[in-house]
């Protein structure tokens, strides 16, 4: 091997060894968890006011222990973990007032319900930062409930006709 080679070589494995993370669950102890719960109502946006979202965009309304705004851009979709089922990732902003925001990142499972339009999602939010008080924020929510006027395929949900009520629940943490 060459000393060019090994140089680049030890370069990666350095690299690598500085970019990897304990397999471990980040210790929130020290920091305030609460635990939070409420609803959330998704409407899908007109794709003339997001044509840079592929896969579509919603907005919505949160209550209960996250009172916010906010906007979900939904950014891959394919088939679910079980046959007939979808799975989707998106990204989420809520904002809670003119100066706090949480950032967060969904995964998402759709599963229709037979002899309607609708579909159940099971999820999981995940909180990843923002802005303000929720600056360095983490957690995680269990997100259920029901998408209405899902189908057909294609189009999938069209604004003005599909919409989607869900419950949240879990912990949201800051230091």
């Amino acid at each position: 091997m060459s000393m060019t080679r090994r140089i680049q070589a030890s370069l990666v494995v350095a690299v690598a060894l500085a970019s990897a993370r304990s397999g471990t669950a980040q210790d929130y102890s020290s920091w305030s968890c609460t635990t939070v719960q409420g609803n959330l109502t998704e409407i899908v946006a007109d794709p003339r006011v997001s044509p840079y979202d592929p896969f579509g965009r919603v907005v919505f309304t949160t209550d209960g222990s996250i009172q916010s705004i906010g906007t979900a851009i939904l950014n891959s979709v394919y088939p679910g973990p079980t046959p007939g089922t979808l799975g989707a990732t998106a990204t989420r902003t809520l904002v809670l007032n003119q100066t706090d925001q949480i950032y967060a990142t969904d995964v998402d499972v759709f599963t229709p319900i037979p002899n309607t339009l609708d579909v159940d999602r099971v999820g999981t939010t995940t909180i990843r930062g923002g802005l303000g008080k929720y600056e360095r924020a983490a957690g995680e929510l269990d997100v259920r409930g029901r998408g209405y006027n899902f189908f057909p395929l294609p189009p999938g949900p069209e604004a003005g006709k599909a919409y989607f009520t869900f419950r949240y629940s879990g912990q949201l943490c800051i230091p």
